[in-house]
């Protein structure tokens, strides 16, 4: 092969994509230096044999269905059930429906001999309205998804059987993607219904900060599953492997394909954003206490950790993030398994607290692979640091000894109180360096003391505001400093 043709065609092999939830139809997946395209060919219309899997039960064949009759009674009555997941197979249900379908979220198969077929208390046609006291009466399909997926070992649902939507199961054209709890559908915007024509079409998915995360799929117990999404999050594809090591490379060429893309996505933002200094980009997933985990764009420049929903294509979604967190305010408080986060994945997640005008926020984001998590944990530290030596300076209003004056902080020169006159400093009330402070503590409401031991005592300065930001700036400053001297690894 020569060189050219090695470069547009880096691997290709056969796989297998999911086209409904109990369908996967053989593609011949190819990987170009910027596009995964999956082609069915001739005679995709027919499901492809699971491969590896003697029992033959793929999620959805009827053999593994369970359909308990429904006593008359439970009908439009609202019931709790405490189902106890299992390790292979979790709550083993799928489920249809959701707000953007105009449905409730509807139990559609029960999978026998897994956890709701032993609970002997869940009917197909049951509408989930809560998981563990989260409301999806309003939820997205998306929505349901996740919060069924984030659920611990003991999942309490309240459900009520609907049985006009009974009939809606036997009808394979019904509206909404029926989608087993723990796996994304496998195109978000518009459902998993691919009509013949559409099976036989090529499908691609360009590199360029695509999304790729290995993938479970209960009742088969083989990780041989993973997704690839756009950077728009419009298209995506989940395919099967025939093994867990043929998954894994697939995983790994796709991830280095995007990896190879990323100084040509740092040099679009800054055409888009002149100025801006794009140190790091890449998908992470924070995850809430109530609700479903977020998949976000996390974009790391000199001085702001940026998050998005989707890659930003434009100059105006470029400097309109979903969220920004100023390095200097915020602090690296955990990574890895967190002690007190009860968080699913934590051996994979990082933590940050920020310092804001409301307070101390914390936030926990999980990523796909140790290494990943090592070159986020490394690169927020090092932002940090570099962001508190980019900015030297922050200035604040407060009041000492009943007068209105500023507190300048410098990593250099230290505190500074003094008061101002059309933007001059006019006169300086008190000055003291970093090394001399020997404490420093707020009420998290107005006020914030800094004890520099000498005949003054402790300094109460009152902000006008919660203190929490410029106490995250004097740990930054000081933290900084402390690197300076080689103290820190």
């Amino acid at each position: 092969m020569n060189m050219a043709a090695a470069m547009k065609a880096q691997k290709t092999g056969l796989l297998e994509l999911r086209v409904t939830v109990d369908r996967w139809i053989r593609v011949l997946a190819t990987l170009t230096e910027d596009t995964l395209t999956v082609n069915p060919g001739e005679g995709a219309e027919e499901p492809a044999k699971p491969n590896l899997n003697p029992t033959g039960a793929i999620n959805g064949d009827p053999p593994n269905l369970s359909s308990s009759p429904v006593p008359e009674t439970i009908t439009n009555v609202k019931r709790t059930v405490r189902v106890t997941k299992q390790d292979v197979g979790g709550l083993g249900i799928s489920i249809k429906g959701g707000k953007e379908n105009k449905m409730p979220i509807l139990i559609s198969k029960i999978f026998k001999g897994l956890a709701a077929d032993q609970t002997e208390a869940l009917y197909v046609g049951d509408a989930i309205l809560s998981v563990n006291g989260y409301d999806l009466r309003e939820a997205t399909h998306d929505e349901a998804v996740q919060a069924l997926k984030k659920t611990g070992k003991e999942v309490i649902l309240e459900v009520k059987y609907i049985k006009e939507m009974s009939a809606f199961f036997k009808s394979s054209g019904s509206p909404g993607a029926a989608l087993p709890w723990d796996s994304p559908p496998s195109t978000p915007q518009r459902g998993t219904e691919l009509s013949p024509a559409e099976v036989k079409e090529p499908r691609s998915i360009p590199l360029k900060m695509c999304q790729v995360s290995r993938k479970q799929c209960p009742p088969d117990t083989e990780n041989r599953y993973f997704e690839v999404i756009s950077s728009n999050r419009k298209n995506s594809v989940f395919l099967r492997a025939k093994d867990p090591a043929m998954a894994q490379s697939w995983y790994n060429a796709i991830q280095a394909g995007a990896v190879n893309l990323l100084p040509r996505v740092k040099e679009e933002m800054k055409s888009m954003q002149p100025g801006m200094d794009v140190k790091h980009l890449g998908w992470i997933t924070e995850q809430v206490a109530q609700g479903p985990e977020r998949p976000v764009l996390a974009m790391l420049t000199d001085r702001d950790l940026l998050l998005y929903p989707s890659l930003p294509e434009s100059k105006d979604s470029v400097s309109s993030p979903t969220k920004s967190h100023p390095l200097i305010t915020t602090r690296l408080v955990h990574s890895g398994p967190g002690k007190t986060s009860p968080l699913l994945d934590s051996e994979l997640s990082f933590g940050l607290r920020s310092g804001t005008k409301q307070g101390v926020e914390t936030h926990v984001f999980r990523v796909d692979s140790a290494k990943e998590l090592s070159t986020w944990t490394h690169l927020l530290v090092e932002g940090c640091h570099n962001a508190a030596e980019l900015i030297k300076e922050v200035t604040t209003a407060c009041s000492w000894n009943g007068k209105e004056c500023t507190l300048g902080v410098h990593i250099d020169e230290g505190f500074t109180l003094f008061t101002e006159e059309m933007g001059v400093r006019k006169s300086i009330l008190l000055q003291q360096p970093f090394e001399r402070l020997r404490m420093s503590s707020d009420d998290g409401v107005r006020m914030m003391f800094l004890d520099f031991g000498g005949p003054e005592a402790e300094i109460q300065l009152d902000l006008h505001c919660c203190p929490k930001t410029i106490v995250f700036i004097i740990h930054s400053f000081l933290s900084a400093k402390v690197k300076r001297l080689g103290l820190l690894a």
